[in-house]
């Protein structure tokens, strides 16, 4: 938008395009007017000029993480380069109890997991995964450190050809234990 004022012997003009915002009060209208229609073509004549948009790329999958995972940058790193590096992915979240112990003797309570349920329900929910890659392994739990090897030693020995990366977050969940998986590899997208 252009809008010039000429008023005895003064011009006052603002010029107003994308990318330009100029203002202008000059005293001296006769000598000057041809050097603000000069500003003016040169203004015109500029090529338009697109915005630029820069985006990052998050899987499409991402909303069916959990916020821990989604909050820390080493895995959702090791995400987004293996998602570009392996056609296909598969996503599964294992949810097992916990069981809490009381100690009379040493007074205190603390949660583990059932060995023989947490085998079978590893082995059921990563029936899929052998022809993965790459792979994260998050756990999110109260149990102690051992609890948790464990448990990802069962997921390497079920997924023995994948480049496994763990990340551990130590966080009562409803006294469960929550094991998210991301697999990458040569199988169908997954629809989520």
């Amino acid at each position: 938008m252009r809008r010039v004022l000429i008023k005895r012997g003064q011009i006052r003009a603002r010029i107003n395009v994308p990318g330009v915002s100029l203002d202008l009060d000059v005293a001296e209208s006769a000598s000057s007017l041809r050097e603000i229609r000069r500003i003016i073509d040169s203004i015109q004549a500029l090529p338009a000029k697109e915005p630029e948009i820069t985006m990052e790329y998050e899987p499409a999958f991402g909303w069916a993480f959990s916020e821990e995972l989604r909050s820390s940058p080493a895995a959702m790193d090791f995400i987004r380069q293996a998602s570009r590096a392996e056609e296909g992915t598969l996503y599964r979240k294992i949810c097992l109890d916990n069981i809490r112990v009381v100690d009379t003797f040493k007074k205190e309570q603390y949660s583990t997991l059932d060995v023989g349920r947490t085998k079978e329900q590893v082995s059921t929910n990563l029936s899929e995964g052998s022809n993965a890659r790459f792979g994260l392994v998050h756990v999110m739990s109260t149990v102690s450190k051992d609890d948790k090897a464990l448990l990802v030693d069962l997921i390497r020995k079920k997924l023995s050809n994948v480049d496994l990366k763990t990340h551990f977050t130590h966080k009562d969940v409803l006294g469960r234990t929550v094991v998210e998986v991301v697999l990458f590899g040569h199988f169908p997208r997954e629809e989520f």
